[in-house]
């Protein structure tokens, strides 16, 4: 599906959607649930409904009261299991590893812009998982076990948070030993969210984490909060052409991506804090620095805000980028290019010179929902429209964006 957007200002409120990247967490973690688990959230997104797919495969009742969620049931007593995690990164690396604990043999189907991805599942040898992939197919062997793994995180930390999540309700004590890790940000979001229902894991300098095991939950509700990664496209939005006010965001979240309010205040944009609700207006601003290493989700909306600012913007971590949906490093220049930024990569940061004349005309999606996103709330500073190509794109993270984005529309 192809969007036109025509010229506008924003002006209005949104109430912001439920964070994919937790929601597929506490899925995850009420598999291991001895009693009915009650997620209180959303569920609107394509990644979250592939990890609420996985569960009822393997044995899972799930009803929807309002805007809950009541799972049931146990794992089905099976050796061997199939599914099929479609275009989702972190379900696909988070249900290998709890998988891998409950069936002897698990195959994961990968579809879209997975198969272009890179998936290394050969750390799981040293817990007794053997892992092979062949033609859009990942093949895991062997029953996951207690011990010291030792992984690299160079590219992702979703490895990590599958065996933080699943590791604690094995037999045994583990030791995970990690190199390189990246979006630590993530990784306090996994911690936060077992710490919430009584799971202990000792953390030294995010180098090694020490992970008793036969431990169980003692909570069984969790309230998935709003999504930080979806409300920066709006933050930018109002920053770079009027005003808007967001609520459901939690201030105190884990969220690395809430720092995209730091960036705003040090570019000049006004930023308020209600009770209730952030309110963002634009104001002059000015270029920034900042690197996105551990909130790489931020670089499209940065680029998008980074396009509005006077003078050169420096944005760092690009290569945090490439194993992506698309290559979003490429995807990015690309798309940007076509409506008049002067963006280029030198060595690992995007250089972004900020200019007042954006142009409209055909964008490409690159069935990337971020750059969907970020194409999209440049409309709200183009002087002609802007059709993005492949739009729905977006319902990967963020389901309602362009309704939210027409509540928030004003016609220039």
């Amino acid at each position: 599906m192809n969007r036109v957007i025509y010229p506008f200002k924003y002006d209005g409120s949104v109430h912001i959607n439920s964070s994919k990247s937790l929601f597929q967490r506490v899925l995850a973690l009420s598999c291991f649930s001895k009693k009915p688990f009650i997620i209180n959230g959303l569920l609107e997104d394509d990644d979250s409904i592939v990890a609420k797919d996985i569960c009822e495969k393997i044995g899972f009742n799930i009803s929807k009261h309002n805007s809950c969620l009541e799972i049931n049931g146990t794992v089905l007593d099976l050796d061997e299991i199939s599914v099929d995690t479609k275009e989702s990164g972190l379900s696909t690396r988070v249900f290998a590893v709890l998988l891998s604990s409950f069936f002897d043999e698990v195959k994961i189907s990968l579809n879209g812009t997975a198969k272009n991805r890179k998936f290394d599942f050969s750390p799981l040898k040293e817990l007794g998982v053997l892992s092979s992939y062949n033609d859009g197919v990942i093949f895991l062997s062997g029953k996951l076990s207690s011990g010291k793994i030792i992984i690299q995180n160079s590219d992702t930390s979703q490895l990590l948070t599958g065996l933080l999540i699943t590791l604690p309700f094995l037999e045994n004590d583990s030791i995970v030993v990690c190199t390189n890790l990246v979006s630590k940000t993530y990784i306090d979001i996994t911690l936060d969210l077992l710490e919430q229902v009584g799971i202990v894991i000792n953390n030294d300098s995010y180098k090694t984490f020490s992970v008793p095991g036969n431990q169980v939950l003692n909570k069984n509700k969790i309230n998935v909060e709003g999504d930080w990664s979806s409300a920066a496209f709006h933050f930018v939005g109002a920053a770079i052409s009027g005003k808007v006010d967001v609520y459901g965001l939690n201030l105190n979240s884990c969220q690395g991506d809430k720092l995209i309010l730091k960036v705003l205040r040090e570019c000049g944009a006004d930023v308020s804090i209600n009770d209730e609700c952030i309110n963002v207006q634009k104001n002059n601003l000015s270029s920034f620095i900042f690197d996105a290493t551990d909130t790489p989700d931020l670089f499209p909306p940065l680029v998008a805000l980074a396009s509005c600012c006077e003078g050169t913007s420096l944005i760092y971590g690009a290569n945090r980028l490439i194993n992506k949906e698309s290559n979003r490093l490429i995807s990015i220049q690309k798309e940007f290019l076509k409506l008049g930024v002067d963006i280029s990569l030198e060595e690992n940061c995007l250089k972004i010179k900020g200019t007042k004349t954006i142009k409209g005309g055909i964008v490409n999606s690159h069935h990337d929902h971020r750059i969907a996103m970020a194409l999209s709330i440049m409309a709200s500073v183009a002087d002609s429209s802007v059709t993005i190509i492949d739009s729905n794109v977006v319902s990967k993270s963020y389901s309602k964006f362009y309704e939210d984005l027409e509540k928030v529309s004003k016609i220039s």
